[in-house]
């Protein structure tokens, strides 16, 4: 079980809305909030350490996952090409294998891996678009770190794939990885215990709060 250390956030100011971020983020579940226009996937941009800034202090980011919004990949190669692209640049050998044995942990008994299965032969241009959300979740969350970022995580996916990506959150979590996500899916009410909010339209913008 990890033992995650928090993120610190110290005098960041966020482009365009000049908004002033000083906070912590701990392992478990960090929802940042905010309508669109408010900086969200900007936060987490800098967090992943796409973007810099010189004059804030951003510590420990050091072991990351970042699921963005942007999914590139070959329309021609198959989701299981993708899989072996993903685990030769972390370094995994054996990549069916390593990612079998993590889905075969996660979510039996309660999950149908058939479907998986099927859609991990299918060439990349073949899926939908919820569905190329949900290949690419289960395999960079596969991956091994402390910490995942997830920006709108449940866009496009139907409810099945949405109640399976929360499972996988919260396997994560139980696990003592640390989540930071953005939503605007009203499945937000799934999160276990307590959540860390960090709400980007506070004028006054909090050091974050815990609900409930």
């Amino acid at each position: 079980m990890y033992s995650t250390n928090s993120i610190s956030i110290e005098n960041l100011i966020l482009p365009y809305t000049k908004t002033e971020i000083n906070i912590e983020l701990k392992n478990g579940i960090n929802y940042i909030k905010g309508n669109n226009g408010t900086g969200k996937t900007l936060l987490l941009d800098y967090i992943s350490g796409i973007r810099k800034d010189n004059t804030a202090t951003i510590t420990g980011n050091d072991s990351i996952i970042y699921i963005n919004q942007s999914i590139f990949f070959s329309d021609r190669l198959t989701c299981e090409d993708f899989l072996k692209f993903v685990y030769r640049m972390v370094g995994i050998k054996n990549p069916l294998s390593v990612f079998w044995n993590f889905i075969n942990e996660i979510f039996q008994p309660i999950w149908d891996k058939e479907k998986i299965s099927l859609l991990m032969k299918k060439q990349w241009g073949m899926l939908s678009g919820g569905e190329k959300k949900y290949i690419y979740i289960l395999i960079l969350m596969s991956v091994e770190r402390e910490w995942y970022i997830l920006d709108e995580p449940f866009a496009f996916l139907d409810n099945e794939k949405k109640s399976i990506i929360w499972h996988l959150i919260n396997y994560k979590v139980a696990k003592g990885n640390g989540i930071i996500l953005t939503s605007h899916d009203n499945q937000i009410d799934n999160i276990p215990s307590r959540i860390h909010i960090i709400d980007l339209e506070k004028s006054e913008y909090p050091r974050g709060i815990l609900h409930p």
